[in-house]
């Protein structure tokens, strides 16, 4: 009998192996030895939320797509994001190859992709970005990461569906920064009332 425990994103694949496809494939293939371990039982374990009573906001490893049975009913959906959680590799809108890195999966491209941006948006969502984080009295990350506005950036999503798709706007700062974000993707000046 095998039991393989805790096979959620960031542990398989472990977060330092999502740098490069080979190196997500040799988590693929650790996992399999562990499966083809077993000879009369086999148990995948994984958990929504580290302990009891936690945030559930883990997604168990892309690894069991096909091996896991789905859950009867409607798709899975990350209620925090408002969006649906994805049963594999997400593709690169450019090129379509699989997106390992981190970064690139916020992007939704490969780093080395070219795109196109209004660079003029960008400066105004990180002025914008400071005042907020003035405000609030945080920092500026903790408002959005660079990242996030770069992605935000380069789609220039114009309603709350297409900002609550973009990876790092979850439904707490698409309720708080929604409204001010889409306004500035139209060229607008925010509702926030923000000193400079």
């Amino acid at each position: 009998a095998v039991f393989l425990t805790g096979l959620v994103e960031g542990t398989l694949p472990i977060i330092y192996a999502e740098k490069s496809p080979d190196q997500i494939e040799e988590e693929r293939r650790l996992l399999y030895v562990g499966v083809t371990r077993a000879r009369e039982f086999l148990t995948l374990s994984w958990a929504l939320a580290r302990s009891p009573g936690g945030r559930k906001g883990r997604r168990r490893s892309r690894f069991l797509d096909g091996l896991a049975p789905q859950s009867a009913g409607p798709p899975r959906v990350d209620r925090s994001a408002r969006r649906p959680v994805s049963s594999g590799p997400q593709p690169c809108r450019v090129c379509g190859r699989p997106l390992t890195a981190a970064i690139e999966r916020k992007l939704g491209r490969c780093e080395s992709c070219p795109t196109d941006f209004d660079e003029a948006l960008l400066d105004r969502m990180k002025h914008w970005r400071v005042l907020v984080s003035k405000r609030q009295k945080v920092p500026a990350y903790v408002v959005f990461t660079d990242a996030t506005l770069q992605a935000i950036a380069e789609r220039a999503p114009l309603s709350e569906a297409d900002l609550a798709a973009i990876p790092g706007v979850g439904a707490v700062k698409l309720d708080r920064y929604g409204s001010d974000v889409l306004a500035l993707c139209r060229g607008e000046e925010p509702a926030a009332d923000l000193v400079d």
